[in-house]
């Protein structure tokens, strides 16, 4: 121990030795070659660590970067060797020159473990053929989503338009029985036209629903949409809900989204219409909307003071056709929610709800700042080889 603690009290003596000119017999060029190999060595490992620390800093994201700054050390300490030889023909610091190589060595094991230990790892990572090959996958899956989705947009619209056309037929007829024989028929005849007639509303309802739910998403063409003059149009065409239920809104001042107005307007209309529809008996209804922004997102809630729900079902109300309700309590078609996480889905967000049975429910959803569909995605990204 008594020579380990001299050696490094005396580390930067270099008394005991002649500079390296003065041992043995140097010629001129034999002395300069191994200083100038020593010195080009050195300038090339000191370039391979900067290049790792830019290529680091520049590719985001780099897998197994802790070898990469295991490896610049090992590459680094290496240089410092050949630079240490190189200064030794004037400076005889073989202490230090000790202490370098050391560090070297322990670095140069650590990277070998390192190496093995994540062997497996890199032979799992993907070359840019494999790359190329699953990017030419996606975008033609992308294309594919993008012609298939535009396919059954149109085979909803015509299906609705088949259907509409012979149900306003049924109402017409009905309607025009109810007028001509309406005095002629019993209670249960009346009472059995105004059944067909609320269930063919119904069903014109549904088909509107399904087509709407149809379109989400479906619109590439973005605009900046002011959702405070969302807001006030929303509350313009539920004037009479809102009066007839004695309902209050309370909103923040909302920020502008870039995204399409129909979709954002189904989203924040079938939110509060259900805040209003579900509310409790003899109890105005009364909704608050709030958003907080973050980074790259805002969070948006819609509060209620209605009937609330039950936990077990907060999953089971996002799923299309799913009611809790019998529809003589609250009437719906179970597509609301549906389509309001259909278009938060679609545009990169998230929705999920709190609530209290009998207090009253709180939507919280995400939007990002910058939204891009699918579509979007399918438009950019046309099909190409990476080479």
């Amino acid at each position: 121990m008594e020579q380990v603690f001299d050696f490094f009290r005396r580390l930067g003596d270099t008394s005991d030795w002649p500079p390296r000119w003065y041992c043995g017999t140097w010629s001129d060029f034999h002395g300069w070659l191994y200083i100038v190999s020593d010195l080009t060595i050195w300038l090339a490992y000191m370039a391979i660590p900067l290049i790792l620390l830019r290529f680091l800093f520049v590719k985001k994201g780099v897998p197994l970067h802790r070898v990469f700054w295991l490896f610049g050390s090992f590459i680094l300490l290496c240089g410092l060797t050949h630079l240490i030889d190189a200064a030794m023909f004037y400076i005889p610091a073989y202490r230090i020159n000790a202490v370098i190589r050391f560090l070297t060595g322990m670095v140069s094991i650590g990277t070998v473990v390192a190496l093995i230990w994540h062997f497996k790892e890199a032979v799992g990572l993907r070359t840019s053929q494999e790359f190329e090959h699953e990017l030419m996958f996606r975008q033609q899956a992308m294309q594919e989503l993008s012609r298939s989705n535009r396919e059954l947009q149109q085979f909803a619209y015509v299906a609705s338009h088949d259907l509409q056309s012979p149900l306003k037929t049924i109402e017409n007829y009905l309607s025009l029985i109810d007028v001509k024989y309406g005095t002629d028929m019993d209670e249960n005849a009346r009472k059995l036209i105004g059944v067909s007639t609320a269930a063919a509303g119904r069903m014109r309802v549904l088909i509107n629903d399904l087509l709407n739910f149809s379109r989400v998403g479906s619109t590439v063409e973005f605009v900046p949409v002011d959702l405070n003059t969302l807001i006030q149009e929303i509350q313009a065409d539920m004037y009479d809900d809102i009066q007839s239920s004695g309902a209050r809104i309370q909103a923040d001042y909302l920020p502008t989204l870039n995204g399409h107005p129909t979709d954002l307007k189904q989203l924040f209309q079938n939110l509060i219409s259900n805040g209003i529809k579900y509310r409790r008996k003899n109890i105005p209804p009364i909704l608050s909307l709030q958003v907080k922004e973050q980074t790259d997102y805002y969070l948006f809630s819609v509060s209620d003071n209605g009937i609330g729900i039950e936990k077990q079902y907060y999953d089971r109300i996002f799923e299309i056709f799913q009611r809790l309700h019998n529809r003589s309590e609250y009437y719906g078609t179970g597509i609301g929610l549906a389509t309001c996480k259909k278009i938060i889905d679609i545009y990169g967000g998230k929705i999920w709800l709190e609530s209290t049975v009998g207090e009253g429910t709180t939507f919280y959803f995400i939007m990002p700042k910058v939204i891009k569909t699918v579509h979007h995605y399918a438009q950019t990204y046309s099909l190409h080889s990476v080479n």
